[in-house]
């Protein structure tokens, strides 16, 4: 079993676009974050932003929601910040979690960002709990989209899985498909079960027929195992914050702005308000490994 090591530019900062998002995904956990229209301030998440930046000058923001395309012009305002970060000495990679809700003529709109956005993860499920556009809509963006596709309840569905990779990857701009295993619930003491893990044996069978998979993990919050070239099961921890009991040691995976502004070290009801001075100070124990192994199989 080989070991590789690498370190992060930072935790991922994770924006929640401030405004409401219509869809009820039963799997989501975000929905407590949209209770109080109030509560919006995309003056004071640009303000958290501009802190990120200074902070981690290096670090991915990934911009999610909610649906971060429900208000394109607000949008267009968090990547106009973005693109004024890079062009003014700093290197940010920008993912967009979205469901993709919009008119065909707003492609022509999010294409002019491909010099910010380094991609989209594009919601696609066995189910299809939200309204979605056309696919070729899809095929007709610039910048490159992964799949995102969450196995909620969906055990017995699992013959769907190629259905939808054929579906998608005869998308040029299609690079890859993740299958996230449901999370809620899933902590530091359940979260390493790949080798126990029905789902993924399940989806092993549909399309992983061969040996060697890969297993990536940053030994605290999340794993992927590559079951294809371009297609991962991902199963992550509903918290990325993890306090070391013997040496008292934070690390971070995410760092989370909220609708309100407001920077937190961890996602929702984990979450607390991030010592930024601390965090700036001491950022290397805020930024796990990642491992990279190759398990034995027979």
């Amino acid at each position: 079993m080989a070991f590789i090591y690498t370190y992060r530019n930072g935790a991922t900062v994770t924006v929640f676009a401030p405004y409401d998002c219509a869809n009820k995904c039963p799997f989501c956990i975000n929905k407590k974050e949209y209770v109080d229209d109030s509560a919006f301030d995309i003056e004071a998440v640009k303000q958290s932003m501009r802190v990120m930046n200074e902070v981690t000058p290096y670090c991915d923001f990934v911009i999610t929601g909610g649906e971060p395309l429900a208000d394109i012009p607000s949008f267009l305002e968090l990547i106009d910040l973005i693109r004024y970060f890079n062009c003014n000495g700093a290197n940010h990679k920008l993912y967009v979690n979205t469901t993709l809700p919009i008119k065909e003529e707003d492609i022509d709109t999010l294409n002019a960002c491909d010099d910010v956005i380094t991609g989209f993860n594009i919601s696609r499920h066995l189910k299809r709990y939200v309204q979605e556009c056309p696919d070729e809509w899809i095929g007709k963006l610039t910048i490159p989209v992964r799949i995102n596709c969450v196995l909620y309840n969906d055990l017995f569905n699992l013959d769907k899985v190629p259905w939808l990779i054929e579906r998608f990857e005869k998308f040029d701009n299609v690079t890859g498909f993740q299958f996230r295993d449901n999370y809620i619930g899933v902590g530091p003491q359940n979260l390493f079960d790949w080798e126990t893990n029905p789902v993924l044996h399940k989806l092993e069978e549909k399309i992983c027929p061969y040996g060697g998979l890969k297993v990536f993990t940053d030994g605290f919050f999340r794993y992927g195992v590559q079951l294809r070239e371009n297609v991962v099961f991902h199963r992550t921890s509903c918290s990325s914050k993890l306090i070391l009991n013997e040496s008292q040691d934070v690390f971070i995976g995410d760092v989370i702005i909220n609708p309100k502004g407001e920077i937190l070290d961890d996602w929702n009801e984990h979450g607390s308000l991030l010592d930024v001075k601390a965090y700036a100070e001491a950022r290397e124990i805020y930024a796990p490994m990642k491992h990279i192994f190759v398990p034995d199989k027979k």
